[in-house]
């Protein structure tokens, strides 16, 4: 589960710093064109919005992963030991269940999307609408991962959250 996890990482990682380079070409490109007249790109606002969406796509899984989302811990640090315990765990539970709604969402809106092209470039739309599962399977993944980590060693989990123990 170990390489599993490594290798996820690296890939959503090369990914993403991949897709922000190319967001930030792509957006250059879009600036330059207005200073040409003759040189009309209508792809890139169209492109610079899939690119988006797929970085967070496969960013908020890392942050997930990583503990990098904003949080307000002022109620935990009020808790025993033992309730922070249990809030953390019913948290990654709560948002594991809420990522498996996401899924099947995720999934019958990509089915949905490949009936329809995107405007500028032509594109199938469930490119675009594969991004939440994507999303949600990615970020179940590092859910689950943490759920199993907590079991394992629930100490070293509030570690992780830099939450204060008693």
């Amino acid at each position: 589960m170990k390489k599993l996890d490594s290798f996820l990482d690296k890939v959503l990682s090369v990914i993403t710093v991949i897709l922000y380079m190319a967001m930030i070409i792509v957006v250059l490109m879009q600036i330059a064109a207005r200073y040409m007249p003759s040189l009309t790109l209508s792809w890139t606002e169209e492109l610079t919005r899939f690119i988006f969406v797929f970085i967070i796509a496969l960013g908020a899984p890392l942050s997930l992963k990583y503990n990098a989302f904003a949080d307000v811990d002022l109620i935990y640090e009020k808790f025993p030991k033992n309730a922070k315990k249990i809030c953390i765990f019913i948290d990654f539970l709560l948002i594991s269940i809420f990522l498996g709604i996401v899924i099947y969402s995720g999934y019958l809106f990509t089915t949905l999307g490949g009936r329809s092209v995107s405007p500028a470039m032509r594109w199938p739309m469930f490119i675009h609408h594969s991004t939440i599962l994507f999303f949600g399977i990615f970020s179940l993944f590092y859910s689950v991962l943490k759920l199993i980590d907590f079991l394992k060693d629930s100490d070293k989990s509030l570690e992780q959250f830099d939450i204060k123990q008693d």
